[in-house]
C-alpha cells in the first residue's frame, strides 16, 4: 500500500506546482502502511484467501482508508486540505478494492492453469 500512497502524494505535489517531496512523510508513509498491514495479518483480513469481501473485510478497508486519511491531515501531507484528505480516503479505499480484485483475477486464473494441468496428467495415464 505504500506505493498506492506515494502516488497519491507525488501526484498531489506535482498538480501543486512542487517538484520535490518530503523524505519524512515519505518515512511515516511506509511506517503506517506496514502497522497497518501488520496489523491486518493478525486480525486476519488477508485478500490472498477469499472469494468475496466480507463484512470484517470492508471494515477493515473502510477502517484503513480513514487512517490514512486521518495520518494524513494530521501529519501534513496534505497542507491539511480536509477535502484532500477525504479524496485520498476515497481514492485508498479505491486501491483496497483493486488489490482485491487482483487477487481474485489471479486465483481464478490460477484454478483455470491447475485444471488444464490436471486434465493433461489424467489425459497421460
Amino acid at each position: 500500500m505504500f506505493f498506492m500512497v506515494l502516488c497519491f502524494y507525488a501526484s498531489y505535489r506535482l498538480i501543486c506546482g512542487f517538484q520535490d517531496a518530503s523524505i519524512f512523510y515519505m518515512l511515516e508513509m511506509v511506517l503506517l502502511a506496514y502497522a497497518l498491514c501488520w496489523v491486518q495479518m493478525l486480525i486476519g483480513s488477508d485478500f490472498d484467501d477469499v472469494d468475496k469481501l466480507s463484512i470484517k473485510d470492508c471494515a477493515v478497508i473502510a477502517g484503513a482508508a480513514a487512517i490514512y486519511s486521518l495520518s494524513s491531515y494530521i501529519f501534513c501531507w496534505f497542507e491539511k486540505n480536509f477535502v484532500v484528505s477525504l479524496i485520498f480516503a476515497a481514492y485508498m479505499i479505491i486501491a483496497y478494492l483493486g488489490v482485491f480484485l487482483i487477487h481474485k483475477i489471479k486465483r481464478v486464473i490460477d484454478a483455470r492453469l491447475l485444471n488444464t494441468d490436471l486434465e493433461k496428467f489424467k489425459q497421460r495415464e
